[in-house]
């Protein structure tokens, strides 16, 4: 089987954050452990958010294990896959190279792009490539999948925000492509708005099971970003004077929101601001207690997984998929805004030594779950793919029809509609 992974935002290693990371690790392990043949694109064009070119000195960390020209890719991508055995990283040239000086093609175990026209590339590529499915998330996706339509591909639409557009969501699934989902929670959210079943596949995690956070280390937070909490992040660490906390950046930030930042660090000095990494571990090694403050619904939670492998409990806010992420290999909080509860769960968990050890080991249980295994979330990816599509029945597009119409009406949209959104 081949599955092309197309999206508008740029894939990994262009991208960091759990998303990305969470493709990464699905596409490496289909290529490596499963005989699929796997290919990621994105667009050089897209400016929504910071992003990335991955540096020569970060290769190792990321993964990468190659650079070559763009005259390269084709080849490598039609007619041989990657290697999957460990080779060398790049020889002297190709280590100085940006792959996007010339359009080259970055191998992390499946060959990666970024094109410029993106859709028009996107189109080429396909042909080159003859995927038996595409699969699409975030920006772009609902053109991506009417290309596949287009050309008789089946398509894949992986769900990791809970902020999504219902209408959008409607259109895209429409598009009789599968809908899977990164968490129960986000998935029966989806379910109320398609009025379809979708598939539930938790995000595959680079688990770290040979390295271990340090009992004597930081409270670390990922994501410096007010919907991911970072406000109360300050709160807590200014009533914990004497603990040390650590900021890690993940989504890239750009200069005003970096200088907003500061000013914000400038007034709690317990508190390390780190830019973002390419090896987590590095992070974690450094961690005795994760905490995810988040406001907004999150998906699923990659990071709770990803340090609970390395035996840290985590703190996190009951929202979204968080508690399926955090298991019993943690604590959550009901009202993610209030302070004192997050200085009561800190104490809990760092209180003694006998605690800490004892949510460490729960951390570590709930990490090693077979629902959360790089291989098993794999296999059942390719089941989805495989499957017959869960069609929307006509009825139920007439009902979603009607419900679209009646939410263009101030009164009754608030009356008849507010439940689906």
């Amino acid at each position: 089987m081949r599955i092309l992974y197309a999206s508008e935002r740029p894939p990994y290693p262009y991208f960091l954050g759990g998303a990305a990371r969470c493709a990464h690790q699905l596409l490496m392990t289909m290529a490596n452990e499963l005989g699929v043949e796997c290919a990621a694109v994105g667009s050089s064009d897209y400016a929504i958010s910071p992003w990335a070119d991955p540096q020569p000195g970060e290769y190792q960390a990321l993964g990468i294990q190659g650079v070559w020209p763009n005259e390269k890719r084709r080849a490598l991508s039609v007619s041989a896959p990657l290697r999957s055995s460990p080779r060398p990283v790049c020889d002297e040239l190709e280590a100085r190279a940006r792959p996007d000086e010339w359009g080259g093609i970055i191998d992390c175990g499946y060959p990666v792009q970024v094109f410029p026209n993106f859709l028009v590339a996107l189109a080429d590529f396909i042909d080159d490539f003859k995927p038996d499915v595409i699969w699409s998330q975030l920006e772009g996706a609902r053109e991506v999948l009417d290309l596949a339509k287009a050309k008789g591909i089946q398509g894949v639409l992986y769900v990791h925000d809970a902020e999504f557009d219902p209408d959008e969501l409607r259109a895209t699934a429409e598009l009789g492509c599968h809908v899977v989902c990164s968490s129960g929670f986000l998935a029966e959210k989806v379910r109320r708005v398609l009025s379809r079943g979708v598939h539930v596949v938790y995000p595959a995690a680079e688990l770290y099971f040979d390295s271990a956070g340090d009992p004597d280390g930081y409270v670390t937070m990922i994501n410096p970003h007010r919907v991911k909490g970072v406000d109360t992040f300050f709160e807590i660490a200014r009533r914990l004077p004497a603990e040390k906390f650590l900021l890690l950046e993940s989504w890239k930030l750009n200069d005003a929101a970096l200088a907003s930042l500061q000013s914000q660090l400038n007034q709690v000095p317990n508190v390390l601001f780190v830019r973002r990494v390419s090896d987590m571990r590095s992070i974690y090694r450094q961690t005795k207690l994760l905490v995810i403050p988040s406001i907004w619904e999150e998906g699923f939670g990659l990071v709770a997984i990803e340090a609970q492998s390395c035996c840290i409990p985590v703190i996190a806010s009951a929202r979204g998929g968080l508690p399926e992420s955090v298991g019993d290999g943690g604590i959550l909080i009901q009202n993610s805004l209030n302070a004192d509860a997050w200085v009561e769960a800190i104490g809990e968990v760092l209180g003694d030594a006998f605690a800490y050890s004892e949510w460490s080991r729960r951390a570590l249980r709930h990490a090693g779950a077979e629902d959360f295994a790089p291989l098993q979330l794999a296999r059942r990816f390719l089941e989805v793919c495989s499957a017959p599509v869960l069609i929307i029945a006509w009825h139920v597009r007439v009902l979603n029809a009607a419900r679209d119409r009646l939410q263009k009406l101030p009164v009754l949209g608030r009356l008849f509609c507010r439940d689906f959104r």
